[in-house]
């Protein structure tokens, strides 16, 4: 019995639809960053860095909508695992893995003809995966027929389908349901969720954050050429593009000898995509220094704040 036959046991659930996050560590102002009096608020960040913070908040609202379901399946295993005397590990390898059968040689040569342009290495290889892949597949089959058994059998209530964060302290006590007498509560559902909650606040930070620094450096370069009377292309070109250096052979040489192992093709045939290469690296320095110069004269405030890890309640 493994763990993974567990979660398999575990993860089956009905999706359901809605919910909020309630993924953000504390309430989020609006206003991210001043920049000499000019104001940057979250609607200003990239469409991709946006779509990046809804996919990651996305994350949770889906774990709370299975996360409930989770503890129902796990409730009603322990009970039908007391009631029969045994493990539930001992349950789940007599009503789910011994009913499984392996595949055939004739299965398992079946899955790889129909995927081999998409499967790394010849059928030999790969064989001993795909009879695991279908095996869990299987596995999970019967892991889902056991929950709806134990389901129908067992008196569940569920009082709120969409599960949605508390409101505050006294909304942790809300119970979602309630399985042969035990009580689920929001509680329960977000101390599970707790360390994936504070996982999505840091790449959210770190999303937000990496944008942040580029509209920074775009709101500078604007005013610093319009104090200058140019334009900020004209600005770069000449603070970056006419600082480049000139990539010679040997420095591509050089290169190409120190990174041989991973590039694996003659230097002849990488020799212009290596120069491109030093080319862009010197010119994110460039940049890089550039950008710096422009925050020593003006003055930044920036208040987005990294996230703290949530404390279990």
């Amino acid at each position: 019995m493994t763990l993974l036959l567990l979660n398999l046991f575990l993860v089956f659930a009905p999706q359901f639809g809605g919910g909020q996050c309630g993924c953000e560590d504390k309430p989020q102002i609006n206003i991210l960053a001043v920049v000499n009096d000019t104001k940057i608020t979250k609607q200003e960040l990239g469409s991709a860095a946006q779509n990046r913070v809804s996919e990651l908040q996305n994350e949770v609202i889906k774990a709370r909508e299975v996360e409930l379901d989770k503890q129902i399946n796990r409730l009603l295993l322990e009970a039908e695992a007391k009631m029969r005397g045994i493990s539930s590990e001992q349950l789940l390898q007599f009503e789910v893995v011994s009913k499984v059968q392996d595949p055939t040689d004739t299965e398992v040569r079946a899955f790889y003809d129909e995927r081999k342009e998409r499967i790394p290495g010849d059928f030999k290889t790969v064989k001993p995966q795909i009879i695991s892949f279908l095996r869990t597949e299987r596995e999970r089959v019967e892991a889902t027929k056991f929950a709806n058994a134990l389901r129908l059998a067992a008196n569940v209530t569920v009082f709120e389908r969409n599960v949605t964060p508390p409101a505050n302290e006294d909304d942790l006590n809300r119970v979602y349901a309630k399985v042969r007498g035990r009580s689920i509560t929001s509680r329960d559902i977000e101390k599970s969720l707790s360390a994936l909650i504070f996982k999505v606040q840091e790449q959210v930070y770190e999303t937000r954050k990496q944008d942040l620094e580029l509209r920074i450096n775009d709101l500078l370069l604007e005013q610093e050429a319009k104090r200058q009377n140019t334009t900020p292309a004209l600005l770069l070109a000449n603070a970056v593009r006419a600082k480049l250096p000139v990539i010679t052979d040997q420095q591509a040489k050089a290169f190409y000898e120190q990174h041989k192992a991973e590039v694996r093709e003659d230097f002849d045939k990488v020799k212009f995509q290596i120069i491109e290469y030093l080319i862009g690296q010197e010119q994110q320095k460039l940049s890089t220094a550039f950008a710096a110069q422009l925050r020593q004269n003006a003055a930044v405030q920036i208040y987005l704040t990294p996230p703290e890890p949530l404390k279990q309640k």
